[in-house]
């Protein structure tokens, strides 16, 4: 089990807050009858036994531990002890609920915008010590809370943002840093986004040296895939030629690491996603100056690795968090001072235009609170795209046939449902589409459809289906495995690492979920033996064996006969136990169509003239994605402020 940190809120710290509870507890002291639920135990009127109990409910990633005081007429405090979910998504949750509960003497809470599932588990577990302690739950729930009075706000600001994901932030903290006066919108009640929920990771292409893996025979082949895919689809012969250049004066220099580049970072994904050069060497360039803002900020790095679909290990992250959490720690941190207001739970609902311009933004909070704020030098939209909106992605569907499904999978975080988009259009900008526009994610869990639940990384563990087979090649792009697994059973695949590929560290998974609980919930096998793990999976024992042997000598050889695999790790022979197989199958990911947009970032019409002070990055803008949208938000306030 995790040890997140303890979340607390006693009677009598929050009395002390709260003239209106104070108040309340002075009427109770002069004998005046008591509005809190009474219970029936043992023939005699009471509330409570008083005491202090414990109880545990599930939650998204962890078991959650909650303690809660009883005296004999009400709760006196509720305490989270033990959990392992993301400490920022929960984090609102497990401050804001116990202090509800205790102030209202309610368990009628509502579950906090973005973390619905730990909410709910604290609700749960709550309600369990309550019967421990034979309170009478059904009046706790019938019990009111009282309702917060909406207000409204008129704020000026130099900058607003919307959306406080890893692009937004980037937009926001950068501006603040030059002295702007920053406003944030963001519809959940965390900074964080899908970065998060994600592996957290960023292209480094400058990395240093010390991070970096060794290079082998399988990246010289996929090296020379790439520059020879772009040389057949008709690029500019100068921008391969200067790549392979690149790579020829960097091991003339005796270097025995693998070479990365912007450039060629921009041909990588120009035979991965599609688009053109210009159009990916914007992103290359700005995730380039994104990572060195990082390193200003000392940002703890850790070793490259590749990630699932994406074969060249030349991404980082964190390596002192689990997911992205380590990006937005360090915000936090350059926060401090500055002015930045962040409004939290309070969705952006429209654009403010004025002659032309887009001048502001107007959201509301769940009370129903308004904030009306102007912006001089303009309005960033990261709100992120539309991968939770079931519609849009029907409506904009190219390859993926969503129509003939009922319902399907999505692995985002709370809120990726095209808002930003919506506004955007409506102020005059475009949509602009892509021939490949909707990212599937071919390695979620079958239990929460996560992604963030990942065992190991895709170079260094095989892919197998219910039969025990291999079925495609682990280190290819995201939609050629997307479209492998879901033509096998249930559209459910296995991947399988050892000991030293699994990057489990003191019982956790490198991104942070406790193994016992992953095995519990049936999201993990493990086992000492192949056999035992095929009787897991429940895989024909001797395919699976030949399997792993046919691969376990493919590592050696880098030539996979079947499916043409190139990249393996240095960890990528599964030889060592304990053994662990994990059911996967495919949730949806990530939309790469959006509002167009110059290099600039500046919203466009659809005649291609700018739409005045609207900015749009992340998956928000056509073509952003991912932890690398950082760079871009970060190059708007360069491109405003003249960083």
């Amino acid at each position: 089990m995790g040890h997140g940190k303890n979340h607390v809120i006693d009677r009598r710290r929050f009395v002390q807050a709260s003239s209106v509870a104070a108040a309340a507890l002075a009427l109770g002291a002069t004998g005046c009858a008591s509005s809190h639920p009474v219970a029936e135990t043992g023939g005699t009127t009471t509330q409570f036994v008083a005491g202090t109990y414990q109880a545990t409910a599930l939650g998204k990633k962890s078991d959650i531990t909650v303690e809660v005081v009883f005296s004999d007429t009400a709760i006196d405090s509720v305490r989270v002890v033990d959990h392992g979910e993301t400490e920022r998504i929960a984090a609102p949750a497990f401050e804001k609920i116990p202090e509800i509960i205790v102030s209202s003497q309610s368990l009628a809470v509502d579950a906090v915008t973005g973390a619905t599932l730990s909410s709910l588990a604290l609700l749960s577990a709550v309600e369990d010590c309550a019967r421990q302690a034979d309170g009478d739950v059904s009046a706790l729930k019938r019990a009111e809370v009282p309702k917060e009075q909406p207000t409204d706000e008129e704020i000026e600001c130099d900058l607003a943002v919307i959306g406080a994901g890893i692009s937004g932030m980037a937009s926001a903290l950068a501006a603040a840093q030059q002295g702007a006066k920053v406003v944030v919108f963001e519809k959940s009640s965390s900074m964080g986004g899908n970065a998060l929920v994600s592996g957290g990771f960023i292209e480094y292409a400058n990395a240093p040296e010390e991070l970096r893996v060794e290079v082998n025979d399988g990246y010289l082949k996929i090296f020379q895939e790439v520059l020879q895919f772009n040389r057949d689809a008709g690029l500019d012969a100068s921008l391969v030629d200067e790549v392979q250049q690149q790579w020829d004066d960097y091991y003339a220099n005796g270097n025995t690491k693998l070479f990365s580049s912007p450039e060629f970072l921009a041909l990588q994904l120009c035979m991965l996603e599609g688009n053109t050069y210009d159009f990916q060497h914007t992103y290359a360039t700005d995730v380039e100056g994104g990572t060195a803002w990082l390193d200003t900020m000392q940002f703890p790095w850790m070793p490259l690795v590749a990630i699932p679909g994406y074969s060249w290990a030349h991404f980082s992250g964190s390596s002192e968090d689990v997911n992205g959490e380590g990006y937005f720690n360090v915000f936090e941190r350059e926060m401090e001072g500055l002015d930045l207001r962040i409004l939290f739970a309070t969705p952006a609902t429209e654009l403010i235009t004025e002659s032309g311009r887009v001048t502001g933004v107007i959201g509301s909070s769940a009370n129903g609170s308004t904030y009306t704020v102007r912006a001089k030098d303009g309005v960033v939209i990261a709100s992120g795209g539309y991968a939770d909106n079931q519609d849009m992605l029907k409506e904009h569907d190219k390859m993926w046939n969503w129509k003939d499904l009922d319902t399907f999978h999505c692995d985002n975080n709370y809120g990726h449902t095209g808002d930003g988009i919506r506004m955007a259009t409506e102020a005059g900008a475009a949509f602009a589409e892509l021939p490949f526009n909707q990212m599937v994610f071919p390695f979620v869990d079958t239990v929460l459809y996560a992604t963030e639940t990942t065992v190991g990384t895709t170079n260094e563990s095989i892919y197998v289906n219910k039969a025990g087979k291999r079925f495609c090649d682990e280190g290819g792009s995201r939609t050629d495995m997307t479209i492998a697994l879901m033509e096998q059973d249930g559209g459910v695949g296995f991947q399988v690492v050892d000991h030293d590929s699994s990057m489990i560290t003191d019982g956790k998974t490198h991104t942070g979920m406790d193994v016992e609980y992953a095995i519990e919930r049936g999201i993990l096998y493990r086992a000492d033996t192949l056999e035992e793990l095929a009787g897991l999976m429940g895989v024909d024992e001797a395919t699976f064996l030949k399997t792993v042997d046919d691969y376990n000598e493919m590592t050696r050889t880098f030539n996979d006969p079947e499916f043409g695999r190139s990249s393996f790790g240095p960890n990528a022979p599964l030889d060592n136990p304990p053994f662990y197989a994990s059911p996967r199958t495919w949730a949806m990911h990530i939309t790469m169509d959006g509002i167009s947009t110059d290099s600039s970032h500046r919203a466009l019409d659809a005649a291609g003239n700018v739409v005045p002070g609207l900015y749009v990055v992340g998956e928000a803008a056509c073509g952003g994605r991912g932890v690398g949208s950082l760079g871009a938000g970060y190059a708007v306030a360069q491109s405003i402020y003249n960083v």
